[in-house]
């Protein structure tokens, strides 16, 4: 299960990051989730879930997590637009070939913790 391992890690970087604050409990965790990540096709209720399991008895536990969908660049190797995708088999806008370059990106990252004081 990739979600609860990942989540873990979530919750530890949280905590990590609170410990060095005075006090306070966050309310909201905000992750930036690539468009094209695996993921992403069971929908943003298993990552909320495996959150909700991770944090319990942690600083981070009764936050919610806010998933922010963000698409990768994409440039297309044939005319060389550059446009933004949001799923794995996009073509290119402009000219429709399938024959694209996507940006590496992170797949998941910490993007704001919001902490109630």
């Amino acid at each position: 299960m990739h979600e609860m391992h990942l989540m873990g890690q979530v919750v530890k970087a949280v905590d990590q990051a609170l410990r060095k604050t005075e006090g306070g409990r966050p309310s909201v965790v905000r992750l930036k989730v690539s468009a094209l990540s695996h993921l992403m096709s069971h929908g943003p209720s298993s990552l909320q879930s495996a959150f909700g399991l991770a944090s319990f008895g942690t600083l981070a536990e009764g936050a919610s997590l806010e998933i922010l969908i963000v698409p990768v660049a994409a440039s297309c190797l044939r005319c060389g637009m550059r446009s933004e995708v949001r799923q794995a088999d996009a073509g290119c806008d402009a000219c429709g070939s399938m024959d694209v370059a996507l940006e590496e990106v992170p797949e998941v990252v910490v993007h704001e913790v919001v902490v109630m004081e």
